[in-house]
C-alpha cells in the first residue's frame, strides 16, 4: 500500500450553513496563535489547526502504558486486525495529560483534549491507533462493534484525511503501510445516542485554499451537543470529512493550562488517551550580515 491514500468522501455532504432549528453558532476567535485559532461561543469550543504552518497533533504519548497487551485481556479480548498489540493504559486526569504535553513540548504545548474510545479490563483502547510510525493498538473491538461504521484520521506531514477504515488484516490494512499517524473513530451516524445532547468530541478536515491538499484540521468539543450538531458545526467551518471520538463525561479540554471544558461526571473522568495540539517551532531569526569595518590603514612608505 502506498504512503498516500487518495481522498474519497463517502456519504452525503451536508449544507455548510446552520439550519434554522439549530442554536445560533456565534463563534468568535478567543485565541490566536501562529497557524491556530481557538473559537468559542460561550459553550462549545473549536480549535482550527493549519498543518501547513507547522502546527501538529500528538496522537499518543506512551508515558502511562502499563502493558503492551500482546495476548488476551481478562475478558478474552485480543488485539484486532493482525496487529498483535493492544496497550493497556493507566487512565489519568486531563490535568496530567496537559502536564505530560507541557513537559515534552514546553512553550509549544497548546492544548489537550480527550480522544479514543476505550473500555475493557485491563483498560484498553477500543479501536486502532498508530503514532509516529508505531502501532500502539489494534483495538479490542474489531468487527464486534460498529462494523462498517469506523472512520480513520490519517496525518501525513502537512495533510490530514478522514476516510472509511478498512476492517482487514495484514497486509492490506493501512496500519501496516508507511502512514505514520492513524487514529480510528466512528462515523457521524454511528449510534452513540445520535439525538442526545451530551458531551461530544469530533474532528474534521478540509482543504481551505482548494489546492487539493486538506491542510486544515478542526477539533470540536461541546459539553452538550447532538451528533448532528457537532458535524454541522465542523461542516459550517469548511470540513469535508468528520469523525466522532469519545464523548459523554470524557469530553474535556485544557488550553495552555486553563480548563476550558470540564468533564460532566460527578468526579471528572480520568482518560487513557488524549490529543495534544503543538504550536510550530519558533522561527530562527536570520543572522545579521557582517558590517564591514574601516579599511586597514596603509603602512607608511
Amino acid at each position: 500500500m502506498t504512503a498516500f491514500i487518495a481522498l474519497t468522501l463517502a456519504g452525503t455532504l451536508f449544507a455548510t450553513v446552520p439550519l434554522s432549528s439549530d442554536p445560533p453558532y456565534k463563534f468568535k476567535v478567543v485565541r490566536r496563535e501562529p497557524g491556530l485559532r481557538l473559537y468559542g461561543n460561550g459553550v462549545d469550543w473549536v480549535q482550527e489547526l493549519d498543518l501547513s504552518t507547522g502546527v501538529s497533533l500528538q496522537l499518543f504519548y506512551p508515558r502511562h502504558v502499563q502493558d503492551w497487551g500482546e495476548g488476551a485481556d481478562d475478558l478474552g479480548n485480543v488485539p484486532q486486525y493482525d496487529t498483535g498489540v493492544s496497550v493497556s493504559i493507566d487512565p489519568q486526569p486531563i490535568e496530567v495529560h496537559w502536564q505530560d504535553l507541557q513537559e515534552r513540548w514546553g512553550d509549544r504545548a497548546f492544548s489537550v483534549t480527550n480522544g479514543q474510545f476505550f473500555g475493557s479490563q485491563p483498560l484498553q483502547l477500543a479501536f486502532p491507533l498508530k503514532a509516529d510510525g508505531i502501532i500502539y493498538s489494534g483495538g479490542y473491538a474489531g468487527l464486534g462493534e460498529y462494523p462498517g461504521e469506523k472512520k480513520m484520521l490519517i496525518i501525513q506531514g502537512q495533510q490530514a484525511q478522514i476516510l472509511p477504515f478498512p476492517e482487514v488484516g495484514y497486509p492490506e490494512n493501512p496500519l501496516f503501510s508507511e502512514i505514520p499517524n492513524l487514529l480510528v473513530g466512528l462515523d457521524e451516524w454511528a449510534d452513540k445516542g445520535i439525538k442526545r445532547a451530551v458531551g461530544r468530541t469530533f474532528v474534521g478536515v478540509g482543504d481551505r485554499n482548494q489546492d487539493g491538499t486538506s491542510e486544515i484540521l478542526w477539533i470540536f468539543n461541546s459539553p452538550a451537543a447532538t451528533q448532528l450538531r457537532a458535524a454541522r458545526v465542523l461542516r459550517a467551518l469548511g470540513a469535508q470529512g468528520v469523525m466522532m471520538l469519545d464523548g459523554g463525561g470524557s469530553t474535556q479540554l485544557v488550553v495552555q493550562g486553563v480548563e476550558r471544558l470540564r468533564s460532566r461526571d460527578r468526579t471528572p473522568r480520568a482518560i487513557p488517551h488524549s490529543l495534544g495540539v503543538i504550536l510550530p517551532p519558533p522561527s530562527t531569526p536570520a543572522e545579521p550580515a557582517e558590517t564591514p569595518g574601516p579599511p586597514p590603514e596603509e603602512s607608511p612608505p
